[in-house]
């Protein structure tokens, strides 16, 4: 069979290579690929990369930003070593370890109470280097996180001397409509990791039961104590009592037993409520008794003693061998009182307390042969004398103790 030329369709001779009419090639020509060196290239690429990823994940995965999330109590790790964080209330339980992870307090409605959620830091068993630690800290917050409705307002942390040794500690604040919250701390170090520790604060309100001169007699010292007597017997303990007296003056002592009674004085005129005789305060509640507006007024003895937890403002003492003393358990917290013409003004004698108030301010300490003596304090809380005033006293302060006061906020004259 004669083969035609593919280009003109002309017969062509046996074995022609070329059309003799149109001169057309007729050899078939296939094509020829280089070979495909790219693909050894590639792979010596993704060889190569696979090596480098390799290498950073590496070095990432051990140091990248971690999340140390814990309770009251974590563990935190870096390349420098384990460090052990708690969080807590009061500086003996971190100096004893003790992390706390839930308080339960009880407030009135409407009077607003502080606390100091604090935290403590150890590595290898002993308490940390703070400085050296928060050398490393991007920032450290604490947040209250509502479980219910109420309001609780926090501090940014810082570090309080005083307070050693805690790391750090905030101050929160708290009414009796202030209900549950988790204090959320959150600690951001420079190299991204994030330390969490919680902790659940529940504010429960308080009852009151009030008593008035309209409601009550209250006229003598004898009226007063068969008050406390009949509360004793008729009130709930859980239940905080307010007695509002007249302005009478009481002849003779009274002392306050197991329970925390709050007396406010009363005023007419000039005539204010005013006691003869030692005025004595031992309960065993955790509650602090208040005293306001009152006057103590002696011919020697003790005007008020304490063995609880005492808060006193507006009131006066004059004419005592010691006008108020805190004994052994009781700490008595004063704002704005007059301690005049006696033996001693002030007297701390309480080896321990169960609260504390650091502060002593705005009172006028005038006349005493002592105005303020530290004969025995435990606790290293300094005491803060800011806008009292010191004058006529033979001693303004006895501090044999070498207790922790700070006097550069008062007045000398």
């Amino acid at each position: 069979m004669s083969k035609q030329c593919k280009n003109c369709g002309a017969e062509l001779p046996e074995g022609a290579s070329f059309c003799p009419h149109c001169t057309q090639s007729q050899i078939e020509r296939k094509e020829v690929k280089p070979p495909h060196l790219w693909r050894k290239k590639m792979r010596y690429v993704l060889l190569g990369a696979a090596v480098v990823v390799a290498v950073a994940l590496a070095f990432y995965l051990p140091n990248r930003p971690q999340t140390f999330e814990g309770g009251a109590a974590v563990t935190y790790t870096d390349r420098e070593g384990s460090y052990d964080l708690l969080v807590t209330f009061f500086p003996g339980d971190i100096t004893n370890n003790r992390p706390i992870g839930s308080k339960t307090v009880k407030a009135s409605p409407g009077e607003t109470n502080m606390d100091t959620p604090m935290l403590g830091i150890y590595q290898n068993g002993e308490l940390a280097d703070t400085e050296q630690f928060f050398a490393k800290v991007q920032s450290c917050t604490l947040e209250a996180v509502p479980l219910e409705n109420g309001t609780l307002v926090v501090d940014t942390p810082a570090y309080n001397p005083d307070y050693r040794p805690s790391a750090r500690m905030s101050y929160i604040y708290y009414t009796g409509e202030s209900g549950t919250h988790e204090l959320r701390w959150t600690i951001t170090m420079k190299n991204g990791d994030v330390i969490c520790l919680k902790q659940t604060y529940e504010v429960i309100p308080l009852v009151h039961q009030v008593y008035t001169p309209e409601d009550t007699p209250l006229d003598t010292i004898e009226d007063l104590k068969a008050l406390l007597e009949r509360i004793e017997q008729e009130v709930p303990a859980d239940t905080i009592v307010d007695i509002y007296l007249p302005p009478v003056t009481y002849q003779g002592g009274l002392t306050i037993l197991s329970r925390a009674v709050n007396l406010y004085g009363g005023t007419d005129g000039n005539a204010r409520t005013t006691f003869t005789g030692t005025l004595s305060v031992h309960s065993d509640s955790p509650a602090n008794v208040m005293l306001f507006d009152m006057d103590f007024i002696g011919h020697g003895g003790t005007g008020l003693s304490a063995t609880a937890s005492v808060y006193m403002g507006g009131c006066t003492f004059t004419g005592w061998d010691v006008g108020a003393v805190a004994l052994d358990g009781g700490m008595i917290g004063v704002e704005r009182c007059e301690f005049r013409q006696n033996g001693i003004g002030f007297l701390y004698r309480s080896e321990s307390f169960r609260s504390f108030n650091d502060v002593f301010p705005d009172c006028i300490i005038a006349d005493n042969d002592i105005g303020v003596q530290f004969a025995l304090l435990s606790g290293n809380i300094c005491i803060n004398f800011a806008g009292s005033v010191f004058s006529g006293n033979r001693v303004d302060v006895d501090n044999p103790i070498n207790y922790p006061i700070d006097l550069s906020g008062a007045l000398f004259e």
